[in-house]
């Protein structure tokens, strides 16, 4: 079990690595307190941080998308109504997280938008410890531009689509993690939402 927290420390923090890590990203309504998640992308990570599983989802949020969010994803109101609950899937959800950390670039808005689905139906939610890729990507490229896609880029990354999906996300994110802990860019895997109800 690799252990990287014991090298030299470098300029940003690093991960014990001695469980899995999900890394994730959400697609929302919106970004105030009372939106909701419209599409979940979740990369598992070994303590090596090469991929365990991925989980793409879609959900029907019970409200409709504010425009400038739909710009941002592409999931309109109509295409969601068809979409099953969180609900449905909360379990799956929290056994994807069940016993690793969570991560996510800009984690705080992650964490509070799945966090608070979880909140709604009364749940525990399931990962335990937390790492933001924004956070630390600022102190290892202080003065650099430290949103996803910029981030990407100073990888050699890109995402395939001019839209923002989840899952494509949280797999660019999980790249900036490997970097942050001095690995080469690791093996994506990008595909539709499993629950997708056409």
């Amino acid at each position: 079990m690799m252990d990287l927290a014991t090298k030299p420390a470098p300029s940003h923090p690093v991960l014990s690595l001695q469980s899995d890590v999900v890394v994730f990203d959400t697609e929302t309504t919106g970004c105030t307190i009372g939106d909701r998640v419209v599409s979940l992308g979740a990369v598992r990570l070994d303590p090596a941080l090469d991929v365990v599983a991925t989980l793409h989802l879609v959900f029907a949020p019970g409200r409709r998308c504010h425009p400038g969010a739909v710009r941002v994803h592409g999931l309109t109101d109509r295409f969601l109504a068809r979409q099953p609950a969180f609900e449905a899937h909360a379990g799956e959800v929290s056994a994807f997280f069940e016993g690793a950390a969570a991560c996510a670039h800009n984690l705080a808005f992650d964490r509070r938008m799945l966090g608070g689905e979880f909140d709604r139906l009364g749940l525990a939610r399931p990962w335990r410890g937390e790492y933001c890729t924004l956070r630390a990507w600022r102190l290892y490229r202080p003065g650099q531009r430290a949103g996803l896609d910029a981030a990407s880029a100073a990888l050699g990354l890109a995402r395939e689509s001019d839209r923002h999906g989840a899952l494509e996300d949280a797999c660019l994110a999980s790249q900036l993690l490997r970097a942050l802990h001095g690995l080469p860019p690791g093996r994506m895997t990008l595909h539709d939402p499993t629950n997708l109800r056409a």
